[in-house]
């Protein structure tokens, strides 16, 4: 008989398996476990009420699904925080957690708005939009999303819908496994500073392959990367131009560990790529190449801005982290540009790494936006080369 515990997120209470009773490690759940939820995907999940909260006051949304439903958590909180009359449909394959899920959409009052069905995630996507596609799909595996995507493409509404992806597994993504990118995403996976976006650019560029394949277009309308996973939520559109056009956001990264240069060369100008330019001399003519993958915005500047106002009316049922890491998101959102670590910078470099806020300060004398990066703590976001960043720790550790 499985322990049950009852939880309490945001605005709602719903009982899954006792993560502590299950778990080797406290508070650190497992893909065995009778009833899957885990407690530090809140922040995820914040989120994602949030975007859909923000994407419902613009668009159209009737029905949404939840493949991977476990507990049932992200539809509970969805039906329960986010404006809007929409049905919800859940599915897993483990039928204690449909059984779960059944009694927590119950006792949460929705069940003339929510449907569990136990079955094959792939398989229902695509048999149950047949009436009616689903204006947003929640992609939440554990692992790699790709397995879903092409049902999920094909059960998405062909004139605009929404599709939030995360992937977990970060070792491939990240560069210890390249080739386990490569089969799995359709990129190399590569070590770097920015190693994170990198990772994100992978998913996104796999979600393109995908949707081209079915005619589709895609959007990244806000992108987040913490602790052990990343998250992007994408706009849809059945459209075979707008795809061609997107088809120019892919491309290849080349980066120097030696010297922490990089560029991006688009795949459809690969043919007139210009040499590599390092930043000092004596680094080997060898860079580290990663892609092909998305190397468009990977954030909607306006969305994230709407995002955050109506974080204003969730304040008091989303956690601090979540504020604190949207207000990251909202502030480097209008720049395209790479996230940097100052103090891997600093390492490849040999030298002791400044304060953040004395770049940040120097940098924008300068003339240049910078900002700190929500990918991580000691990361900045700037329209700064590489090389003027460079400059500027140098006179900055100079002056000490």
């Amino acid at each position: 008989m499985t322990v049950l515990k009852e939880y309490q997120e945001g605005k709602t209470t719903f009982l899954s398996a006792d993560v502590d009773h299950y778990s080797s490690k406290k508070g650190q759940p497992t893909s065995d476990m009778p009833v899957f939820y885990n407690p530090r995907m809140r922040i995820n999940r914040d989120l994602s009420v949030l975007v859909l909260d923000t994407y419902c006051k613009t668009n159209q949304v009737d029905l949404i699904c939840e493949p991977l439903t476990g507990s049932g958590i992200r539809s509970l909180r969805y039906l329960n925080e986010v404006k809007g009359d929409f049905h919800s449909v859940m599915f897993d394959t483990n039928s204690e957690a449909v059984e779960i899920a059944e009694r927590n959409v119950a006792s949460n009052g929705f069940d003339e708005r929510a449907q569990v069905i136990l079955g094959d995630a792939r398989i229902l996507l695509l048999t149950e939009s047949r009436g009616k596609r689903f204006d947003f799909i929640d992609i939440d595996p554990f692992g790699n999303p790709n397995p879903f995507l092409n049902a999920a493409i094909q059960g998405i509404n062909p004139r605009r819908g929404l599709i939030g992806i995360t992937a977990t597994d970060m070792p491939a993504l990240c560069g210890v496994y390249p080739r386990v990118a490569l089969r799995k995403y359709g990129g190399i996976s590569i070590r770097a500073p920015f190693v994170h976006e990198l990772a994100l650019r992978l998913v996104i560029g796999s979600a393109f392959s995908v949707a081209g394949m079915n005619d589709f277009s895609i959007s990244p309308i806000l992108s987040l990367s913490t602790d052990h996973y990343i998250r992007v939520w994408i706009e849809t559109k059945a459209s075979k131009s707008e795809g061609n056009q997107d088809s120019e956001r892919i491309g290849l990264v080349r980066y120097c560990r030696h010297c922490m240069a990089w560029d991006v060369i688009p795949l459809l100008a690969l043919k007139r790529a210009s040499e590599f330019r390092h930043i000092r001399s004596g680094c080997p003519d060898k860079v580290e190449v990663a892609g092909p993958m998305w190397i468009g915005s990977i954030q909607d500047p306006e969305f994230v801005t709407q995002t955050a106002e109506t974080m204003e009316e969730h304040k008091n049922s989303i956690s601090r982290r979540t504020k604190l890491m949207l207000n990251l998101i909202t502030q480097e959102s209008s720049i395209q540009e790479f996230y940097l670590d100052i103090h891997q910078m600093c390492d490849i470099y040999s030298w002791p790494p400044p304060k953040q806020d004395d770049v940040i300060k120097s940098l924008e004398e300068r003339g240049y936006k910078c900002v700190r990066s929500h990918f991580k703590p000691t990361a900045i976001r700037t329209n700064a080369t590489v090389k003027e960043v460079v400059k500027v720790i140098k006179s900055i550790l100079g002056e000490r």
